[in-house]
C-alpha cells in the first residue's frame, strides 16, 4: 500500500477515504468508487507518492472521465474543518449560512436561492480548508460565487449594498401606494432584510395629528384617505375630482409629519422606511434632504380589480377588525386614488411595482433601491475603491 508524503506527514493511501471525499463533492457512489479504484491500481506497486504527484494523478483521471467538472480541493486525506470563524474589527463569530443568506438577499435573490448560494460559499470555504476568514474576504467570495451562478447584475447589486454599508449617510425609503397594496408588509420585510432600524407608517402620523388637531379645525385627517372629500366642505375642494382633492388635502397635512420624521432621522444619521398612501410622488417637497440623505421612493400598485378584492378579503380574514366591506364599498374611490398615484409616479419618475405581477415584491424592491443607490456619487466611488482593493488582493 502506497504512503502519501505531505510535508512531514505520512498518510497511508485508503481508497475508502477518496470515495467518501468524491461523494461529498457530488459524485455518485459508482463514479467515486471507479475513480478511487483506478488510483489504487496506479499506486499498487508504489511504496511512496508525494502530495503533488497524487493530486496530479487524480486530476488527470477526473479530466479524462469528467471533463471540466469542478471538484475543488482534492486533498482527501486531510480532515475538512468543522467550524469556520468570520473575523471583524469587533471580534469573531462562527460562520452562519442563515446570516449570510440574509445579507445575500440584498442582491435581489429570493430567500431559497440566497440560502443555496450561502451553502455554496460554505462548501468552498470548507474545500479550501479556510477556518478563519476576514468578513471583507468573505464578501469578496460571495460576490465571486454570485457572479458565477447568477451573473453580473446580482453581483453588482451585492457590491452596491456593501458600499452603502460603509457610507455615512442615511437611506430614506418611501413606499407609496393606495390602500391594500401591501405597503406595510413590504416595509417590514425590507427593514428586516436591510437591517434598517426604523419603520414608520403615515397612518400613524395621521393618528397623532388627529389627537392634536380637532375635526372642526382639520376635518380632512379625521377619516380615511378615500373618504376625505366627504369631510371637507365642497367649496374648499380644489380640482375636478372631489376624491382626488380630498386625498391630496389629507396628504398635504400628513406630509408635514413625514418631513418632520425625515428631518429627525437625518439629524440622527439613521435610516428609515416610511410607508403610506400619503406618499404621493412629487407632492411632498423633500428637496431639503437631497444632499443629506439618499432618498429612494417607490410606489406599489395592484392593477386588477379582482386581485384587489381578493386582497381585501384575505386581509379581513387575517385581521377581522379590518373588515373587507368598508374597503370594497369604496373600491372605486381607492382605484381612482391609485390611478392618480400612478400618474404622479410617472411624472416624478418614481419606479412602480405591480405586486401581483412579481414573484417576490421584496426582491423587486431591493433591486429598485439598489439601482437608486448606484446613482449616488459616493456609492460609485466606494465601489471603484473596493474593486481596486480586490485587484490588489
Amino acid at each position: 500500500m502506497a504512503t502519501i508524503t505531505d510535508g512531514k506527514k505520512r498518510i497511508p493511501f485508503m481508497r475508502g477515504m477518496l470515495v467518501h471525499h468524491l461523494i461529498q463533492r457530488g459524485f455518485d457512489h459508482d463514479e467515486a468508487y471507479q475513480l478511487a479504484d483506478e488510483v489504487r491500481g496506479e499506486l499498487r506497486e508504489r511504496k511512496n507518492v508525494d502530495r503533488e504527484e497524487i493530486l496530479e494523478l487524480i486530476g488527470s483521471l477526473l479530466a479524462r472521465d469528467h471533463g471540466n467538472r469542478i471538484v475543488g480541493d482534492l486533498v482527501f486525506w486531510e480532515r475538512a474543518p468543522t467550524t469556520i470563524r468570520v473575523t471583524r474589527k469587533s471580534g469573531s463569530r462562527p460562520f452562519s449560512k442563515e446570516l449570510l443568506s440574509h445579507s445575500i438577499q440584498a442582491s435581489g435573490l429570493p430567500p431559497e436561492a440566497a440560502y443555496s448560494l450561502a451553502q455554496s460559499v460554505e462548501s468552498r470555504l470548507v474545500q479550501e480548508r479556510n477556518t478563519d476568514i476576514d468578513h471583507e474576504q468573505l464578501e469578496a467570495v460571495v460576490e465571486e460565487v454570485l457572479q458565477q451562478k447568477h451573473g453580473h447584475n446580482y453581483a453588482q447589486r451585492y457590491r452596491v449594498w456593501r458600499a452603502w454599508g460603509n457610507l455615512d449617510k442615511p437611506l430614506i425609503i418611501l413606499i407609496g401606494g393606495a390602500s391594500g397594496v401591501g405597503k406595510t408588509t413590504l416595509a417590514v420585510s425590507l427593514a428586516n432584510l436591510l437591517d434598517i432600524p426604523k419603520v414608520v407608517g403615515t397612518d400613524d402620523i395621521r393618528q397623532i395629528l388627529r389627537l392634536t388637531l380637532t375635526a372642526d379645525f382639520m376635518p380632512a385627517i379625521h377619516t380615511s384617505s378615500y373618504r376625505a372629500s366627504e369631510a371637507i366642505p365642497e367649496s374648499s375642494l380644489v380640482g375636478p375630482d372631489p376624491v382626488i382633492a380630498g386625498y391630496r388635502e389629507q396628504s398635504s397635512v400628513v406630509g408635514v409629519g413625514v418631513r418632520a420624521i425625515i428631518s429627525r432621522c437625518v439629524e440622527e444619521n439613521t435610516s428609515v422606511i416610511i410607508d403610506g398612501v400619503h406618499l404621493l410622488p412629487g407632492f411632498i417637497d423633500l428637496s431639503a434632504f437631497d444632499k443629506k440623505a439618499i432618498m429612494a421612493p417607490l410606489s406599489l400598485v395592484v392593477t386588477e380589480r379582482e386581485a384587489y378584492e381578493e386582497r381585501f378579503d384575505k386581509r379581513a380574514s387575517q385581521a377581522p377588525v379590518r373588515g373587507a366591506h368598508k374597503y370594497l364599498d369604496h373600491l372605486d374611490q381607492i382605484l381612482t386614488i391609485q390611478d392618480h398615484i400612478l400618474h404622479c409616479s410617472e411624472e416624478a419618475d418614481v419606479p412602480t411595482i405591480d405586486v401581483t405581477a412579481v414573484e417576490d415584491p421584496t426582491s423587486a424592491a431591493v433591486t429598485l433601491v439598489a439601482e437608486r443607490l448606484q446613482q449616488e456619487k459616493e456609492i460609485r466611488s466606494a465601489m471603484r475603491s473596493s474593486g481596486k482593493d480586490k485587484k490588489k488582493r
